[in-house]
């Protein structure tokens, strides 16, 4: 059986990290790319590919990169944070494209890969509290993140009777609130890995709230504060 092949979309070291260690020990394929990352070549299980994501059109050439060297993926987790509140216009846009628009490349290419595979295929987006806001100090991060928030729940409606799932992830306390600092990069990973391979023991919505440990939890929207 081919290797599943997984995309990491901001490899951080907390919840980039863990996520491509973990994919990997489940035996995945797995490219990460950041715009700090070197290309590294493919060295049998994961490959680290330079995108700089205020730049959209990187997304196409990271996932042709992919395509040529081991195939279509089935797994997109897109995990890219942005910066401040005091900002210029010209900042603003660049953290949109960062949050937003090279999200939205990253999940059509998605789309195409993953009507040329069977079984299920998944995109993941780090969201977190940020769909909830406003919040003021989050500025940029908040409205890139509400935006995508928006074509995730409108993919995930569109595809999932193919078996394709979008969903936006959220970190919860036990209580259900947002999780402002701590947040579990292998927590996260494990997440990730139960959505992708339907481990979980009941149908996850678009917005999949969990808490570590527990895995999918739902919560009223007004317990977040």
């Amino acid at each position: 059986m081919a290797s599943r092949i997984a995309i990491v979309l901001g490899a951080g070291p907390n919840i980039g990290a863990r996520t491509i260690e973990t994919f990997e020990s489940k035996g995945y394929k797995v490219a990460y790319a950041s715009r700090s990352a070197r290309d590294s070549g493919d060295n049998g299980s994961t490959m680290a590919v330079q995108c700089d994501l205020s730049h959209p059109a990187s997304v196409t050439t990271l996932f042709d990169t992919v395509r040529e060297k081991w195939g279509e993926p089935s797994v997109i987790v897109y995990n890219e944070p942005a910066d401040s509140f005091d900002i210029s216009t010209e900042v603003f846009e660049e953290q949109l494209a960062v949050n937003t628009t090279s999200a939205f490349a990253a999940a059509r290419e998605a789309i195409s890969s993953f009507k040329k595979l069977d079984g299920p295929k998944t995109f993941l987006y780090t969201g977190n509290m940020l769909l909830e806001g406003p919040f003021p100090s989050l500025l940029t991060l908040g409205v890139g993140k509400a935006a995508s928030g928006h074509f995730v729940q409108m993919a995930d409606s569109l595809f999932r009777d193919q078996n394709i799932r979008f969903h936006f992830v959220d970190e919860r306390t036990e209580e259900g609130k947002a999780m402002f600092v701590g947040l579990g990069g292998q927590a996260h990973a494990d997440f990730f890995v139960s959505l992708a391979e339907r481990t979980t023991s009941e149908e996850v919505p678009w917005q999949a709230t969990f808490v570590s440990g527990k895995g999918y939890t739902p919560f009223p929207h007004e317990l977040i504060f």
